[in-house]
This record gives C-alpha cells, sequence and structure tokens, in this order.
C-alpha cells in the first residue's frame, strides 16, 4: 500500500525545516535518503506491545538544512553536494546550527565528476592531442582556449580602481588589462599543457608578470633567456605536469580538507581585499593586509577565490587549487598574517577615531558613507545640490572613509624597490611561484 503522507518524523523535519526558511518535500527527503546523504531516523518502542515510532534527531534536522538550502530545481544533486561540503568549511553563523560533514563518498564522487565535465579539464586534454599533433591540432587547441577563457571570469579590476570609479562615475577604466589577463591565462594553460617551450620564455614570464602582479621579473625573465639559449627552458614546465584531475583523484578526506581551509582563509582575504573597492572603511590592519598581499604577487589569485568559492563549479576549481603545495602554502602565511593582527587585541574592523567601536560601527560607518555616494549620485543626475543628508546614522567616524593618515604614510613604501621574485623566498614571506621553478626529472 502506498504511504499517504510523510511520517511523523518527518512531518515534524519538514516542519523543522520551514521554521528555519526552507522549503522541502517528503520525496526530497526519501531521495536524499536512497542516495545515501541523509540519514534514517531511529524508533523508539514505546512498549507493551505497543510498537515503535520514528524520533528526529538534530543531526538530521542540520543534514536536511544544508541539502535544502543548496538544493535546486533541475540541479544535478552531485552540485548540492559540492555546495554542501564547502558550507561545512566554514564557521556556523551566531545562533544557527553548525553544519555537519556530507558522506566521503558521495563528496569525492561529485568532486571527480564536476572536474571531468568542466572547462578546465577540457583545455588540459585539448592541449595534450595538440601536443602530440600539429600544427592544425594546436590550432585548434589556441582557438578553443581562446573561447573558453573569453567566455570566463578574466578576474576582478584592482580594488583601487573600484574605489576611484564608486567615488567618481566618470572615472576612465583601462580596458586593455581584461585583455591582457585573458591572454596570460591562455599562455598559462598552454604551458601546464604542452610545456613551458611552447610558449617560449617572454611569453611565459609576460603572462606570469600579468597574472601575478607586484613582483619584479626581471631576473626570471633574464633566466628564461638564458635557458632558452642553452636548451634548459623546456624544463622549466613539462608537458602534462599539472592535471586537476590527478590531483583530485588522489586526495583523501584530510587532503580535501586542508584544501578547503586553504580556500576559505584566501577567499575571506580576498573579500576584504576587494570589499575596499566597494568603499569600506580602511584602518591600519587592513591597509597593512591589501599592502602585504601585493607585494606577495598573489592578490589577482586570491581575489579569484571569492568569486571561485560562490558556486559549486568553482568551488571545484578552487578545492583542486588549494591543494597544490604552493597555494596551501600561501594562505598558511596569510592566515599567520591575520593571526599576528588578531594578536594585537585590535582586530580588523576598527574604526580609526571613532566614539563607537565594533563591527556593528564599522558597517553603519560604511552604510553611512555608501548612502553618501547615493545621495552624491543622484544630485548629479538631477542637477541638484547634493543632499547632506543629516538624518543618516552616525558613529562619531570621520566623513572620509577612504585610507587614515597614519595609512596613508605605511602606503609610501610602495615607492621603495619593487620585491623581486628571489625575494620572497625568504623565511616568513609568501612561497614563490610554482610556475618560476624549474622541474627536474
Amino acid at each position: 500500500m502506498a504511504r499517504r503522507g510523510p511520517s511523523p518524523a518527518d512531518a515534524e523535519l519538514i516542519g523543522r525545516l520551514a521554521a528555519l526558511g526552507i522549503t522541502v518535500s517528503a520525496a526530497q527527503l526519501e531521495r536524499w535518503r536512497g542516495l545515501g546523504l541523509l540519514p534514517g531516523h531511529a524508533r523508539a518502542w514505546l512498549g507493551r506491545g505497543r510498537g515503535s515510532v520514528s524520533v528526529l534527531a538534530e543531526e538530521t534536522v542540520a543534514v536536511a538544512a544544508a541539502l535544502g538550502r543548496h538544493a535546486r530545481s533541475g540541479r544535478d544533486v552531485r552540485w548540492t553536494v559540492i555546495a554542501w561540503y564547502a558550507e561545512a568549511g566554514r564557521p556556523a553563523p551566531p545562533g544557527q546550527l553548525a553544519v555537519p560533514e556530507p558522506p566521503w563518498p558521495a563528496v569525492r564522487e561529485a568532486l571527480v565528476w564536476a572536474m571531468r565535465r568542466s572547462t578546465a579539464r577540457r583545455l588540459v586534454m585539448a592541449a595534450r592531442t595538440a601536443a602530440g599533433g600539429g600544427e592544425v591540432e594546436q590550432d585548434a587547441f589556441y582557438a578553443e582556449a581562446g573561447r573558453v577563457v573569453g567566455r570566463g571570469h578574466a578576474g576582478p579590476a584592482h580594488p583601487n580602481t573600484v574605489r576611484r570609479v564608486l567615488e567618481d562615475p566618470d572615472a576612465e577604466l583601462d580596458r586593455g588589462e581584461d585583455r591582457r589577463r585573458r591572454r596570460g591565462a591562455v599562455s598559462m594553460v598552454a604551458a601546464a599543457a604542452m610545456g613551458a617551450g611552447e610558449v617560449g620564455g617572454e611569453r611565459l614570464v609576460d603572462a606570469l608578470a600579468t597574472l601575478m602582479p607586484g613582483l619584479d621579473w626581471t631576473d626570471v625573465a633574464a633566466k628564461a633567456r638564458q635557458a632558452e639559449e642553452t636548451g634548459e627552458f623546456a624544463g622549466w614546465i613539462r608537458a602534462g605536469a599539472v592535471d586537476p584531475l590527478d590531483l583530485l583523484q588522489a586526495a583523501g578526506p584530510k587532503e580535501m580538507a586542508a584544501a578547503r581551509h586553504a580556500a576559505v582563509v584566501l577567499a575571506g582575504i580576498g573579500g576584504l581585499y576587494l570589499m575596499h573597492g566597494f568603499g569600506m572603511p580602511d584602518n591600519l590592519a587592513l591597509a597593512r593586509l591589501r599592502a602585504v598581499l601585493e607585494e606577495s604577487g598573489f592578490a589577482l589569485i586570491v581575489a579569484q577565490m571569492v568569486p571561485m568559492m560562490i558556486n559549486p563549479s568553482g568551488v571545484v576549481q578552487a578545492l583542486t587549487m588549494c591543494l597544490a603545495p604552493e597555494i596551501a602554502a600561501l594562505a598558511a602565511w596569510l592566515e599567520s598574517v591575520l593571526a599576528e593582527q588578531a594578536g594585537t587585541g585590535e582586530g580588523l574592523l576598527r574604526l580609526p577615531g571613532a566614539e563607537e567601536e565594533g563591527p556593528e560601527a564599522f558597517m553603519q560607518a560604511w552604510i553611512g558613507h555608501l548612502h553618501q555616494l547615493t545621495d552624491r549620485a543622484r544630485a548629479r543626475r538631477t542637477g541638484t545640490a547634493e543632499d547632506s543628508d543629516g538624518a543618516r546614522p552616525s558613529t562619531g567616524a570621520p566623513t572620509d572613509t577612504g585610507r587614515p593618515e597614519a595609512a596613508r604614510s605605511r602606503a609610501s613604501d610602495r615607492a621603495r624597490p619593487r620585491r623581486t621574485v628571489a625575494s620572497v623566498s625568504r623565511r616568513g614571506s609568501p612561497p614563490t611561484a610554482p610556475a618560476v621553478v624549474p622541474i627536474r626529472g
């Protein structure tokens, strides 16, 4: 006989989820159980021949809530598992259920499945075909790489550029930066799949300088020219040395959890870096974090972690990147920079010179500044006087939410000579870029 409705425990579960703003059906719950994602209900015996009843456990509520938050109509459940796995690596907000870990076999299956169908994997396979073929196959690879990179995200604009446009909508943008990044991405894909010799020293160094600005690549360019003259340049990057699918398949639960932690750290720091462009109030700690990140040469890579960790398809790419020892070392180093700041007891979200302190005052100042920009833009459109709107919430912070004077003095460090790739390998500094280290053997 067909069941007429959900069991009492499932009905209770559906109600608990609805109270959290999550809508699920009894059919969804049954499907998740069939896939091994949602645990079954325990049974409690009533005694005296009265049978038993199913009992809803808190763990089941937490698992169903995670699945319900990420499930979408028509979405393959493997994307839901990836999104769930990414969320499980983040701290739970106050007052919310901690997100439990999804079953590892389901996570591994979902990650490998997603990578097999990804554009990154498709490009690797196309490059391998081109490497073993002639000019026709190579031309086909570059055409495909150009299409894929052209459709993809070229990376966020520099926060200073975004902030300038936010403050002045008439400011001009450098449209060429986007094209340079895309050309650099194609060159790096070709080098990783077909070897450094395919792209040549000048083109490889130009791609590195575009994708990892902030470092002086002069010495690397000289070494690349010397390696080409001696016939050793092809050994810098071996053909097919990096295969994202191989990295995923070789990773166990501990390695993947470490990669997830690194990705979460990088995305969090990247968010702080990018939010400067959207008018976030500045202070000494945030200015120092940005300066350190830009001097490392990895600012663009870290910033790209922010959009990647939002969508399941990007999560797969971010986790795979963080399986590389160099990116994991970068995350550990930046986390130590944050820990050093936390040790001062001042925190990151601190308003310089404000009457009130704490994240709430920080956010109020940020929102107030955005309101001022909105009023200014409205006044420009209407041709009226700028609306200062004295009713805006105030925290006693300075009106200018840009860099404080003390932070400005630190920004003068940019006038010093740019750090070289060799200089960032000292203890306490970020790791060097993996692509510039010759691969032996």
